[in-house]
């Protein structure tokens, strides 16, 4: 079907929801963008984007925007908490680059505003949609009713198009919480560490240092409980010393993002002229960093089958029957490895890491990992540059 001449609706600004409307717009679409937050620049702390994301975004011609605000992650390792490998990717280190997420949602934004075909609304909060393309926000204090071919809910884990559009989900709590927080420069470790309290990671970015770290032990449970960035700090430095340092560049607890892992599980994805994308439709643990990633996967696909089909309820239908069991693989796997990152009993952990991770570094080698990014990168440029 031709997509030029379109009228879309994308409900959600962030990463998913941007590239959406980046490519229908180079596609000829009409596309108007929903975003509840008046000044949605300065949000999260750090992000990894893969090949596939990547890909995504180099399509849109924003490599260079990109590699001015992000660095190469020379290595990927899992190590224990003396520094020894548990995982290795084999071969060649997969292409990740480490930025802020402020970094990459402005470069978004400037696209968009960039964008002759699109129409940013911020401060926009989606109240109805139907699933005959009927959306109604409350935008400066009034209701505005707009009427699309398609409408996008890339709206995230708190999906107001998946809440009111008639799309059964599942969500669920993993029981895992995560603090993240940017310090300053040249404090990063490189690498992912699993300890007796769970993970810790950090990471460089530009001018700064990108770090998270489970808050699954007791100790770290209740320091966040009470937000107690000194027993914090000290429950991390009895376990894992490289991180004091690290934690040292955190002066105050609200320097800190608390994040808990929630999971979303929908039956379906389209429900008419309505379809979901990103965290909106299949939010998952971040162990495999995949989160981001498959949103604008999954943007890339959705322009990909309006182009190949004859009508938007059949591109509907094959984006869902192409992305959902891709997408499922993925979650399960993350949440697989999340699990075992957490374990905290001495005795399952070195089972862990005498056993299961041999073998898991095993498979790695005799088998093909390109499924964590779920299509070719090759194709996936391909599909924005068409």
């Amino acid at each position: 079907m031709r997509v030029e001449g379109l009228n879309v609706v994308v409900v959600g600004g962030a990463t998913g929801g941007a590239a959406a409307a980046l490519l229908l717009a180079r596609a000829g679409a009409r596309v108007t963008v929903l975003e509840k937050v008046e000044r949605p620049r300065a949000v999260g702390a750090g992000i990894a984007m893969a090949e596939n994301g990547l890909a995504v975004l180099e399509s849109l011609g924003l490599g260079p925007a990109i590699a001015a605000v992000s660095v190469p992650l020379s290595a990927v390792r899992v190590v224990d908490a003396k520094g020894r490998v548990l995982f290795a990717p084999p071969g060649a280190d997969p292409v990740v680059r480490m930025m802020r997420r402020s970094a990459l949602q402005s470069v978004l934004l400037d696209a968009l505003e960039a964008e002759p075909l699109v129409e940013c609304r911020f401060g926009a909060e989606v109240t109805d949609v139907t699933p005959d393309g009927q959306v109604v926000a409350r935008i400066g204090g009034r209701d505005v009713r707009l009427q699309a071919d398609l409408v996008v809910g890339a709206d995230g884990f708190h999906s107001q198009v998946r809440a009111r559009g008639g799309f059964p989900a599942r969500i669920g709590g993993s029981g895992i919480t995560y603090v993240r927080a940017l310090v300053g420069p040249g404090l990063a470790t490189g690498v992912e560490t699993w300890t007796e309290a769970g993970l810790f990671g950090s990471f460089p970015v530009p001018d700064g240092t990108y770090v998270y770290a489970s808050a699954r032990s007791p100790m770290c449970r209740q320091a966040a409980d009470h937000a107690d960035l000194a027993a914090f700090r000290a429950a991390w430095a009895r376990v894992y010393p490289p991180s004091a340092p690290i934690f040292d560049g955190v002066r105050w607890w609200g320097g800190l993002l608390v994040n808990r892992v929630w999971t979303v599980h929908c039956r379906r994805w389209v429900n008419g002229r309505l379809v979901l994308l990103g965290d909106a439709a299949h939010a998952m643990p971040p162990n495999l960093g995949q989160g981001a990633n498959s949103a604008l996967v999954d943007a890339a696909v959705l322009l990909d089958e309006l182009r190949r089909q004859d009508d938007v309820p059949s591109a509907l239908g094959a984006y869902e029957a192409r992305r959902q069991p891709a997408v499922r693989r993925v979650a399960n796997q993350s949440a697989r490895l999340g699990r075992l990152a957490e374990l905290t009993s001495p005795i399952l952990r070195g089972l862990r890491d005498r056993l299961v991770m041999p073998v898991a570094q095993r498979v790695a080698r005799e088998s093909d990992l390109s499924g964590v990014l779920q299509e070719a990168p090759d194709a996936l440029r391909a599909i924005g540059r068409a």
